[in-house]
């Protein structure tokens, strides 16, 4: 049975949105995602702070695919829901769900509805489409508990969702659980709500000296405006996105923004310089808010800005009234390069410190190299046993140390690195698995990046740094420059 539903006709429970991914993919990810809990504005999936149901605390985890909207239409557009005993990591079966979501930028409605699974885990395929507030779904019906799964198989939507990226508002109502029948009254229903991102790809032409060049952004947490330009005369890239500057509205859980910035290597007047400058509305961005990877993409430079919740907090306090974007500036400079002591993951949200012994690094000898790993977003050490590779580039790029299958048992490693001459350095520390108790956790990969200099600072023109601390994510991105900068 197919019914349609329009914005105008909804009174009362309407249906449908959401994801599709083979069961097995499914379960071995859902039982490893309550290891290291995600949650907020930025990320693609998260587990939403529990709720509480008589005397057990319920969960939900929800998740969007893909991460980054592309042209490619064939890829899947999905979205999951999973319930769970917040304290025990168990599915709870036979759950029924009012799903309401709309754009986070202007709240408009794109589909509200209602479905029902036996197994404790929905999963939709969402077919998009491009008029907000229409949406069909196909599959049976029960007039009270809204759209069934049958066993495994996703429900097919057809919906003005994940057409396009930016950031999506979802909210959840939990009419069921645990029985094929209603649990709770109007007041009692227990309400989740989730912002979650789909990266946008964007690309825009830069015209210098009568030469065009193809640059590109990926925008990790909203859609950027119609407003990119670039200042000749400054070699600057300006640009903004949507952004709501209420920081009560995060109060209780993480944001990231993530912002990619592509230029390709034949723009010499822009990427031959060692490092960049950035702002946002008028604040410099620094430190581990900006790295610029020179490798990642053998033609092209990506300069990533990085803003967590409390770079967000800050910078709210300097806006004015009524401010509701991020704009985003980005220039060439020339700056020196520092040994990094610390690293964050571009995806996944982990961290490495580095504590070099002894702390002038000389060539030709052996100097140790401890590893800390922690949580990005809770800053504790990894207690559980990190899998990961290691590698060092010299300035141009070459290989000078690849070490794989490396082990920081309880979040701990020391390694012994011998570099044969003075210069800078690319140091990258691919996070494959974290192992507690046993199971491996890989939902939350990620390469870290950092410099490496002989001695320990050094001017030059002709190497881009890496700034001390980079993070990007949640989660779990599988965008086409993640894998090829991947450890092998």
């Amino acid at each position: 049975m197919i019914r349609v539903r329009f914005l105008l006709m909804q009174s009362y429970v309407t249906k449908g949105i959401l994801s599709a991914i083979f069961v097995v993919t499914l379960l071995s990810v859902f039982g490893l995602m309550t290891f290291h809990k995600v949650y907020g504005d930025g990320f693609a999936m998260e587990n939403l702070p529990p709720a509480s149901v008589g005397n057990m605390k319920v969960s939900l985890f929800i998740q969007l695919t893909p991460s980054v909207i592309t042209t490619d239409t064939s890829i899947p557009r999905t979205l999951v829901l999973r319930l769970f005993d917040a304290n025990t990591n168990q599915t709870i079966v036979h759950d029924s769900f009012i799903i309401t979501v709309t754009k986070a930028s202007n709240e408009q409605l794109l589909m509200r509805d209602t479905f029902h699974t036996h197994t404790g885990i929905l999963t939709l395929q969402i077919k998009p489409n491009n008029t907000p507030g229409v949406w069909s779904v196909e599959g049976d019906n029960d007039p009270v508990l809204g759209w069934m799964t049958q066993g495994d198989v996703p429900i097919p939507v057809n919906a003005p969702i994940l057409s396009e990226g930016g950031l999506y508002h979802i909210h959840i109502e939990l009419i069921s659980f645990k029985f094929d029948q209603l649990t709770f009254n109007d007041t009692a229903i227990p309400k989740f709500d989730s912002y979650l991102s789909v990266g946008d790809i964007s690309n825009h032409t830069i015209t210098y000296n009568n030469n065009n060049y193809n640059s590109e952004i990926i925008s990790y947490y909203d859609k950027i405006n119609n407003d990119f330009s670039f200042d000749p005369s400054k070699l600057q890239i300006s640009y903004s996105m949507p952004f709501d500057w209420n920081t009560t509205r995060f109060q209780d859980r993480p944001i990231f923004v993530h912002e990619e910035i592509h230029i390709p290597k034949s723009f010499k007047e822009f990427t031959s310089t060692p490092t960049y400058v950035a702002n946002m509305n008028g604040n410099p961005i620094t430190g581990r808010r900006l790295i610029v990877d020179p490798y990642s993409l053998g033609d092209t430079i990506i300069a990533h800005i990085l803003l967590n919740k409390i770079d967000i907090q800050n910078f709210a306090k300097t806006m004015s009234p009524g401010t509701n974007t991020m704009d985003f500036q980005l220039a060439p400079a020339a700056s020196n390069v520092q040994t990094s002591s610390s690293v964050l993951t571009d995806f996944g949200g982990w961290g490495i410190n580095l504590g070099w012994s002894p702390t002038q690094i000389t060539a030709n000898t052996q100097n140790s190299l401890k590893l800390t790993f922690f949580d990005a977003f809770t800053e504790k050490q990894v207690t559980g046993d990190v899998n990961y590779d290691m590698k060092i580039l010299d300035k141009d790029g070459n290989t000078a140390i690849s070490e794989t299958g490396l082990k920081a048992k309880g979040g701990i490693d020391t390694q012994s690195i011998n570099l044969p001459s003075n210069g800078i350095y690319r140091i990258e520390i691919n996070i494959k698995s974290i192992v507690n108790n046993g199971i491996p956790d890989t939902s939350r990969i990620g390469i870290g990046r950092g410099d490496l200099v002989i001695p320990s600072t050094v001017k030059v023109p002709e190497f881009g740094p890496v700034a001390s601390l980079v993070l990007v994510i949640a989660i779990v991105s599988v965008v086409a420059v993640t894998a090829k900068t991947r450890l092998r």
